[in-house]
C-alpha cells in the first residue's frame, strides 16, 4: 500500500498545511488582539483549529484516505471563514465553531458510507423520489424565512433540505446518463427517447424549487444539468432545445414573479434606489470597494452595514477587510479546489464514480459562481451561500459532506493505483 504512488502524494503534504497553520496563527491572532484586554477566546479556538486541522491531515495521510489537498484546501477556506464570523459577531463565531465540528464529522461519516455502500447508489428512480420526498416533507412541515419556505425547524435548530438536495440530484444526474436504458418510457403506445424523459424530470425538480422561491438552487440545478448534457450527452441539438427552454420560463418567470423581475431590475441599476432595493447589493460594493488591495485590516472596516453579511454576503467582508488580494485568494482556493475535482473525475475509471465526482465538483464550483458573481454584481443575486465560508450548519454540514464523497472518491482511486503497482512489482 506505501507504493510509490502514495508516498509521491503524500511527500510534500505537511509544508502546505504548515502555511494554512501560520495564516491560522495570524488571523486568530489578530483577534485576539482586538480585545481590550486580550481576547482569550480567539486564542483559544484558534488553537482548537489548530490542533484539528492538524489531526484530520495526520487520519488522511496515515490512514491513505486519498488526495490530501482537497483538505488542505478546505482548512484554508474555514480557517478565513472562521476568523471572519468571529470577528462580525462572536457569538456566532462560536456557534460556526461548533458547526465545522459538525461539518468534519459529516465529512468522515460521508467517506464512510460511500466507501462502503457505493455500489448500491446508483438508481435513478431512487434517488428522484429522495428529492421529491425533501419536497413534500418541506412543503408540509417547512416553516417561512425571509419569504422562502424552505425550512425545516428541529427544536431550536433549522434545516435547508435543499443543501441535501443538490448533493441527491449530482447521484440522480449521474444514475440517468450512466444507465439511460433506465429511463424508457412509453405513453400511449409512444415511446420517449431517455434524454427527453431525463429533462423533463429534472424540469419538474427545478419547478418544485421555484415553488418554494429557491430560485438560486434552481439556477445551481439547472446549471449542473446542462454541464452533465454537454460532457455525457454531446448533443449540440439537445443542449440548444434546454436553453430555449430555460430561457424562455426565465423571461415568463420575470414578467409574472414579482421577485424576480425586483432582483433583476436591481442587478441592472441598484443606484435607482440604493436606500431601498438596492440596498444590499450598493452596500456589498462600497464594502468591496473601500477595502482597496490590501483591506482595512480586520475590525477596522465597517461589514456589519451589509445585510445578510455573515450569510450571502461574507465575500464582499473579506474583500473590505483582507483586500481585493484576499478576496483573489479566496477565489484561487475555489479554483484549485475545483482543478482537483475534477483531475480526480478524470482518473476515475468507473463511469458512474466518474460522473459523481464530476458533479460534485460543479456543483462546489457554480455555486461558488452563483453568489460570488451575485455579491459582485456581475450576475443578479439570489439566497445561496458561499460554500465553507458563510455561517449557518446546513451549509456546512452539505460542503462537508460533498468533501467526504470527493475524498472517497480519491481514496479508490489511490488503493487502487497502489494495488496495480504491487501487483507489477511481484510479477
Amino acid at each position: 500500500m506505501k507504493a510509490k504512488t502514495g508516498t509521491s502524494l503524500y511527500s510534500h503534504f505537511w509544508g502546505p498545511l504548515h502555511l494554512v497553520a501560520l495564516i491560522l496563527m495570524l488571523l486568530f491572532g489578530q483577534l485576539a488582539l482586538m480585545g481590550d484586554p486580550i481576547d482569550f477566546i480567539p486564542l483559544i479556538m484558534g488553537g482548537a483549529m489548530l490542533l484539528l486541522i492538524y489531526f484530520v491531515g495526520w487520519v488522511i495521510r496515515y490512514n491513505r484516505l486519498g488526495d490530501p489537498y482537497l483538505w488542505t484546501i478546505v482548512a484554508m477556506l474555514i480557517s478565513l471563514g472562521l476568523a471572519m464570523q468571529y470577528r462580525l459577531s462572536p457569538y456566532n463565531g462560536i456557534k460556526q465553531f461548533n458547526w465545522i465540528l459538525i461539518g468534519i464529522l459529516t465529512y468522515l461519516v460521508a467517506y464512510g458510507l460511500y466507501a462502503a455502500l457505493h455500489d448500491r447508489f446508483r438508481s435513478v428512480y431512487l434517488h428522484f423520489a429522495l428529492l421529491i420526498g425533501l419536497f413534500v416533507i418541506t412543503l408540509v412541515f417547512g416553516t417561512e424565512i425571509n419569504g422562502a419556505k424552505n425550512w425545516l425547524k428541529l427544536g431550536p435548530y433549522t434545516f435547508q433540505p435543499s443543501e441535501l438536495g443538490k448533493i441527491i440530484f449530482v447521484f440522480f444526474m449521474a444514475a440517468c446518463v450512466t444507465t439511460p436504458e433506465r429511463l424508457r418510457a412509453r405513453i400511449k403506445g409512444r415511446g420517449f427517447e431517455p434524454k427527453f424523459v431525463m429533462m423533463g424530470l429534472v424540469y419538474l425538480l427545478m419547478g418544485f424549487f421555484a415553488l418554494q422561491r429557491e430560485f438560486g438552487t434552481a439556477m445551481l440545478v439547472f446549471g449542473v444539468y446542462m454541464t452533465f448534457i454537454y460532457v455525457f450527452e454531446r448533443d449540440f441539438l439537445f443542449t440548444l432545445y434546454n436553453f430555449g427552454i430555460v430561457s424562455f420560463l426565465g423571461f415568463a418567470a420575470f414578467k409574472v414573479v414579482n421577485h424576480i423581475e425586483v432582483r433583476v431590475d436591481t442587478w441592472l441599476n441598484p443606484w435607482a434606489d440604493p436606500g431601498g432595493t438596492g440596498y444590499q447589493i450598493t452596500q456589498s460594493l462600497f464594502a468591496i470597494g473601500s477595502g482597496g488591495f490590501f483591506g482595512s485590516g480586520i475590525g477596522q472596516g465597517y461589514p456589519k452595514f451589509i445585510p445578510a453579511v455573515r450569510t450571502d454576503f461574507v465575500f464582499a467582508a473579506i474583500c473590505e477587510e483582507m483586500g481585493i488580494l484576499g478576496g483573489i485568494a479566496v477565489i484561487l482556493l475555489f479554483f484549485i479546489l475545483i482543478y482537483r475535482g475534477i483531475k480526480l473525475a478524470l482518473r476515475i475509471e468507473d463511469r458512474f464514480m466518474k460522473a459523481v465526482a464530476f458533479g460534485l465538483t460543479m456543483t462546489l464550483g457554480y455555486q461558488t459562481f452563483i453568489i460570488i458573481g451575485g455579491v459582485t454584481k456581475l450576475i443578479p443575486l439570489t439566497g445561496i451561500t458561499l460554500p465553507f465560508l458563510s455561517y449557518g450548519g446546513s451549509s456546512m454540514m452539505a460542503s462537508f459532506a460533498t468533501l467526504g464523497l470527493l475524498q472517497a472518491l480519491s481514496g479508490q482511486i489511490l488503493r487502487r493505483e497502489a494495488a496495480t503497482l504491487e501487483n507489477g512489482h511481484r510479477q
